[in-house]
């Protein structure tokens, strides 16, 4: 199913990916994916707030705010602000799909400015092992 999603999203415009993926209950699907996918072992102990800012230029609608709630094992994810997120991640839309289906690198998008990231960047380096990918 991911081989098949990241073949639609790397084929995709982000305008088409922001239309068809930007409803709350496509964005719910996302990232209750995501937290289904968390590795605890990856984790190294976090327990926090992971904050998602998804911005939405096609559509012209304000960013959409995902946390991801890390405690006891597992995680949770809910829309919204994170109250105290040890680290926030802001991209398109787009791009956070293309991230999710490892057809873009996140390193060359926050070094080309098309990303951000703030607070503890250790952490932002576990991200990718944390929710299932395979490191490097």
């Amino acid at each position: 199913m991911l081989r098949l999603l990241a073949r639609i999203v790397a084929s995709w415009s982000d305008d088409r990916l922001e239309r068809r993926f930007g409803s709350k209950l496509g964005q719910r699907a996302l990232f209750a994916g995501m937290a289904r996918s968390f590795v605890p072992e990856a984790a190294d102990g976090f327990a926090g707030e992971l904050e998602y800012e998804l911005r939405r230029p096609a559509t012209g609608a304000p960013p959409a705010r995902w946390t991801i709630e890390i405690a006891g094992g597992r995680a949770r994810a809910r829309r919204g602000a994170a109250a105290r997120p040890r680290l926030t991640v802001s991209m398109e839309l787009a791009d956070f799909l293309r991230v999710a289906t490892a057809t873009a690198d996140p390193v060359v998008l926050v070094l080309s400015g098309r990303a951000s990231v703030r607070g503890d960047f250790g952490l932002a380096a576990r991200l990718p092992e944390m929710f299932g990918a395979r490191a490097a």
